[in-house]
């Protein structure tokens, strides 16, 4: 974390704003709240309350995966416009299916996270590795997707 105090442009204060977290990739602004997706969790930070010291509180949680058995990883985080939910980008365990159907449960999809519950239900799936969203001016989900590691990956747009 920056911070110019007295407008310089040159940072008084500089802090390290997160730590201890597992993976973390994507960040999105709901309010004054921070959600972050973790590997394994969508969490919460209360802007207002946050000290680096705080713990967080977990919006959803998502898996805990050994690293080797959990090729996608990265999870990316977007909010609804009106706020009351999440998306969250989920990659498929492997290229092809390698590591048995029963790891892929869950993956290779989007899932819609209700904030006021943390229930969370699949929105979109059948994408080996999304991993950006945003909302089109039409107001349709978009997400990029790769596909197919390692054979020249492919990427592609999607409209939900």
């Amino acid at each position: 974390m920056l911070r110019d105090s007295d407008g310089d442009g040159r940072a008084e204060l500089r802090a390290n704003f997160l730590s201890n977290l597992n993976s973390p990739f994507g960040v999105t602004l709901v309010g004054d709240t921070l959600y972050v997706a973790d590997t394994d969790a969508v969490l919460r930070f209360f802007l207002q309350e946050w000290t680096n010291s705080r713990s967080p509180t977990k919006a959803a949680s998502l898996w805990t995966f050994q690293r080797h058995d959990n090729h996608h990883w990265t999870k990316n985080v977007i909010a609804r416009p009106d706020g009351s939910k999440l998306y969250v980008t989920v990659g498929s365990n492997s290229n092809v299916g390698e590591n048995g159907l029963a790891a892929e449960q869950d993956r290779a999809a989007i899932w819609e996270v209700n904030l006021a519950n943390g229930q969370h239900r699949i929105f979109a799936t059948g994408m080996r590795n999304p991993n950006w969203h945003g909302w089109g001016s039409d107001g349709a989900l978009w997400t990029v997707v790769n596909e197919r590691g390692r054979f020249g990956a492919a990427t592609w747009c999607l409209t939900i």
